[in-house]
Formats: structure tokens, sequence, C-alpha cells
């Protein structure tokens, strides 16, 4: 008797890949420290609390089509099984299996296994890490092996990819994403700028132009400090922001000083002279009584308002029991 040969059409019902969320792979490692076999590292550490796997010290390993336990390989000892474990990649040295190709390769700089193609990157010994093959970068000794400044959690062993910045302070680039749909752009480890930011200093222009500082605060200057090109310098003291007259930016913090007041002419050169103790004093009471001088306002506002409430009511009440005596009337009843 002959069976059908089952056509394009036919589904084709597939058996579930074996591993877990985090590999797909057909064996089982066993814990030196549990004893006991596990799906992967990760798979080990999510369950046991207290200590994590090194998964160099893997001696053992069992298959998951005949379930024999065996000494680590790459093939099922059992001579009725031989099972291939990573049908695309294995690596005796991180003892790292896996059936799906995401061009692994192992790096002996980083002394772990990558992913994404060895063409595709070099590794930087300075930074102690792989990175994009001929994309220029800024050194910064082992910076891998610092956590991520965000999550706090490793950077160089984790199979979150890592973001890239300018400063070549990496972080998570899940965490850098949280950062940028949050507003934050400035390195969380040396504050400068991830970004180009041209755009956006651009908009800050024009807000500065259109938001005048009060009288008191007009052509009063302060010392700063970029982040972005690290430079000092003094620039127009506004509450939006204080602009870097050297690379344009406004990512810059106050550095230490007073206010300043611009005292040569146009056309020569500036020549700065710091606030006095009077001054500043006086700056500070103008300040204080616009504070209250708005606040007297805003009560004088909510006062007018609950007055105005008060005589409706009792304007209302006199209406209503103005129309009970004419109904009292109408109807000759004594009150």
């Amino acid at each position: 008797m002959t069976e059908a040969v089952p056509t394009a059409e036919d589904p084709v019902t597939l058996p579930p890949p074996l591993g877990c969320s985090h590999y797909q792979r057909k064996c089982q490692l066993v814990s030196p420290c549990c004893d006991q076999p596990y799906n992967c590292r990760f798979c080990h550490d999510e369950e046991s609390t207290n200590h994590t796997l090194d998964r160099r010290s893997v001696k053992e390993v069992v298959c998951l089509v005949c379930s024999a336990r065996q000494a680590l390989s790459n093939l099922c000892s059992s001579q009725d099984c031989g099972t291939v474990f990573g049908g695309a990649y294995f690596c005796g040295v991180c003892k790292l299996f896996d059936d799906v190709d995401k061009g692994q390769f192992h790096c002996d700089g980083c002394g772990i296994c990558r992913i994404g193609g060895r063409e595709k990157f070099s590794h930087c010994d300075t930074c102690g890490l792989c990175l994009p093959a001929g994309k220029s970068h800024k050194c910064v000794s082992n910076t891998s092996h610092n956590n991520c400044p965000v999550c706090l959690e490793d950077i160089h062993t984790s199979r979150l990819e890592a973001h890239i910045p300018p400063c070549s302070h990496l972080l998570h680039l899940t965490c850098y994403q949280d950062m940028v749909r949050t507003g934050l752009y400035a390195c969380p480890t040396c504050g400068l700028s991830m970004q180009d930011m041209s755009m956006v200093w651009a908009d800050i222009d024009r807000e500065v132009a259109s938001t005048p500082m009060p009288r008191e605060y007009a052509g009063l200057y302060r010392e700063i400090l970029c982040k972005d090109c690290n430079q000092t310098g003094t620039a127009t003291f506004h509450i939006v922001g204080m602009k870097c007259l050297s690379c344009g930016s406004y990512n810059t913090t106050l550095d230490k000083g007073p206010l300043l007041r611009l005292v040569s002419k146009e056309g020569e050169e500036k020549v700065f002279t710091p606030l006095t103790e009077t001054e500043i004093g006086t700056l500070t009471r103008g300040l204080t009584m616009r504070m209250v001088g708005r606040r007297l306002r805003r009560w004088g506002r909510r006062m007018v308002k609950w007055l105005q409430i008060q005589t409706l009511e009792r304007w209302l009440k006199k209406i209503w029991t103005d129309f009970l005596r004419m109904i009292a009337y109408l109807l000759g009843i004594e009150r």
C-alpha cells in the first residue's frame, strides 16, 4: 500500500521549537551549582534569586529529544539519537547553543559571543568591545564594563543592544529610547548631547526672543559652562536658557560667580562688572514684591468672584421669598 504524497496545499504541522524564550536549542545546561538542568543561564537566574549561573563552568547537558544526560558537546552521544544541539551556532568557550542563525561569532577580545556578523564589527582594545566596522568613535577605557547609567544593569554581557552616543558612554538602546521619549537628550554620565540638537536650539532661540525678561533683569549676564563644547563663557541671563556663544548650544549650566552687568560701550571690547550686594538685594526685593503683588491680585480676583456669588445667592433668596409671599396672598394663607 502506497502513501499519498502531500501537495503544496496540504497543511504541514511542524513540531514546536525546543528551548525557551531566550534561545531555541535541543539541549539543557546542567548547572554545576544546583545540579539541575535549565534551558539556559537566564532561565536559571530567573528561578534562582541568590546566585547566577556561570555558563563557562557547565560540563554537562541533557538532550531534549532523548533526555540523556551527557558530557558537554554539540552532538547527542546516544547512538539512537545523534541530535545536533546547536543547529545554527555552537561555541565551546561560552557553552552557547542556538538553532537560529543570528550572525553569531565569538570575540576573544570581548571574551563572549556577539551577534550581527563578524565582518560588520571590529574590536577596540581600549573600549573593550566590538564596534561597527569603519565607524569612528571616541575611545573610553573599558566603557562596556560599566553598568548602564539608566537601569544600572550590566552592558557587556547583556542581550539588549547598546547605544553608542558621541561621548562613548554606553547605555542600553531601550533606555536611550525611553530618555528621548521623555525629553531627555543629554548623556546621564557626562551631560553631552547624545544627538543633533540644532533644531531644538533654534526653537529655544525663538522662545527666548518671544519671552522678554522683567525690566530689572534686562541686560544682565552670567558665567556659564557648556556641556557640549566644554567651554566657559559669558551668556545673556534668561529664564528660558542661556546660550553658549562658542557652539550655540543651550546645554549649559551656571558657572561660579554672581550676575554681571555690561559696562563697555557698543563697538568696544566687552567688559563686565559683578553686581554689588546692594544691587542684588534690590533685585531680590523687587522680585519678592512682584511675586507678592501677583499673589494679591490672584486673591483679589478670587474674592471678587466669591462676593459675586454671595450677592447672587442673596438676590435669588429674595426673589424666592417674594414669590412665596405672593402665592400665600393669592391663596389667602395666613403666615
